[in-house]
């Protein structure tokens, strides 16, 4: 997966691009500097078949057929790293004398990218066909001179500076593909750390942060800044949130004594009023009620979210938990006429009983609140390798362990768009506004006591209906 995704990265195909240009700069270059070789080479050769051509003719004319014999013995007894073949033949380009056995066939030279005045010839005495590049000269008494070289150990020379210049292509290829590839891997590794972090901030935790490597090579580098100015970003978000949330708290905490005052005046006057303001007053009392269960509930969630509540964990027996849950709100399921399932095991998990009642509570009471009459409920608990959403959990591993708390219900459910809105402060969806009367702060504080236990809140769809889901550890 990593191998694919360094493939299919913008990163690697930009270095991967740059390298097949520079490759193909390199290149050129190798060409010119092969082409400039081989002129040089080869001129080199024609110059030193020229030369020894003349010293031949030179031996030649002085001298005779003896002097060129003698020219011929004496260059072949001497020690030269080139060897050359001579000959003389007659008018009729038979052989007179020379170290090869006849003169050679000739013939045009085919390579055109040679532009030298020289031949290529046969050799007669190989019993294979054998190149050679040589000059020739008519002498004043109608002989023919002939000095050759083998072409094959020019051609050798050639291909020997021709695949050092293709092998140091192809290294320059290849090193430049491995550079690009740990180059990417290693900016895709740093830019994966980036995205983890983002996902968890954007998962709801503000609080997490952007990791700085401190090693002095990655001082001052693009991904260091960015990560620098995201976290000035998000200090800056977190500021305004908590602002935010600091403000709503301050004025639930402020209106509440007010309000207690308020509630408890309404008390005292509803023992001296008639029947028919005694009514009115238990209205008043009840939405006053209302407000302080309203502000409670801010607060509340307010000190967990703070940390000023601290959660006294206790080992307790999860079952009898729910079963306490489910008693409280089966007379209210049964007004309704809903069909209240109940689906226990005898287990336990670490947690504060409190804390934990109140959210298993919420769930319930949400459940039978949306669910209309004739409706269902089911209440169950279940081992973690049993569940058939582990996709959806933060990567619990121990199976073994883990224990779920599922309350599915066939009422209005979710939409799915809306899961982690729900569990925003005072959100409601508009569909349910008209439905039932609340606050919007049950499911906030149920998703603030699952984030101080690290446990897991999952919703999913019932059709009809929604699933909630509280993953814990046993």
């Amino acid at each position: 997966m990593i191998l694919a995704k360094i493939l299919s990265s913008y990163t690697f195909r930009a270095a991967l691009a740059t390298v097949l240009g520079i490759s193909i700069v390199v290149l050129i270059v190798m060409l010119a500097v092969y082409s400039l070789f081989s002129y040089n080479y080869f001129n080199g050769v024609h110059d030193g078949l020229s030369t020894e051509l003349e010293r031949f003719s030179d031996a030649y004319e002085q001298g005779g057929l003896p002097f060129a014999n003698h020219f011929i013995d004496q260059r072949s007894q001497q020690f030269h790293v080139v060897h050359f073949a001579y000959v003389i033949a007659d008018q009729d380009l038979e052989k007179i004398s020379g170290n090869l056995k006849d003169w050679p066939e000739y013939r045009e030279y085919g390579d055109g990218w040679l532009n030298f005045e020289m031949g290529i010839l046969q050799d007669g005495n190989s019993s294979r066909e054998q190149d050679f590049v040589a000059v020739t000269q008519l002498m004043q008494d109608g002989n023919h001179l002939l000095v050759a070289r083998s072409d094959v150990e020019v051609l050798a020379y050639v291909s020997f500076v021709t695949g050092i210049l293709f092998r140091g292509f192809l290294v320059t290829v290849i090193l430049g593909a491995v550079a690009a590839f740990i180059v990417t891997w290693e900016f895709q590794r740093r830019l994966d750390n980036i995205n983890r972090s983002i996902k968890t901030i954007m998962a709801g935790d503000l609080s997490a942060r952007l990791k700085i490597s401190q090693l002095p090579r990655d001082e001052g580098s693009e991904l260091q800044q960015l990560a620098i100015n995201l976290n000035i970003m998000l200090d800056r978000i977190q500021d305004l949130m908590d602002g935010v949330k600091q403000v709503s708290d301050n004025i639930a905490h402020d209106l509440r004594t007010p309000l207690t005052r308020l509630r408890n005046d309404l008390v005292s006057f509803q023992k001296d009023c008639s029947t028919h303001e005694f009514d009115r007053v238990e209205t008043l009392i009840a939405e006053a009620d209302d407000m302080l269960a309203t502000f409670n509930a801010l607060l509340r969630i307010a000190r967990i979210e703070l940390g000023e509540t601290k959660a006294e964990k206790i080992s307790l027996a999860l079952d009898k938990l729910i079963e306490d849950v489910v008693e409280l709100y089966e007379p209210l399921a049964l007004e309704k006429g809903i069909r209240l399932q109940l689906e226990l095991y005898p287990t336990e998990c670490v947690a504060d009983r409190n804390l934990l009642f109140q959210a298993c509570a919420n769930i319930v009471d949400n459940a039978i609140k949306y669910t209309p009459q004739g409706g269902n409920v089911q209440v169950s608990l279940s081992q973690g390798d049993q569940c058939d959403f582990d996709d959806h959990l933060d990567g619990s591993n121990n199976k073994e362990a883990s224990v779920t708390f599922s309350v599915l219900d066939s009422g209005c459910g979710i939409d799915q768009s809306n899961y982690k809105k729900v569990l925003r402060r005072f959100y409601r969806e508009e569909s349910s506004r008209s439905l039932q009367p609340g606050n919007g702060l049950g499911l906030s504080l149920v998703a603030a006591v699952a984030k101080m236990h690290d446990f897991q809140l999952i919703f999913k769809p019932n059709d009809p209906g929604l699933q909630v889901h509280l993953h814990m550890q046993g």
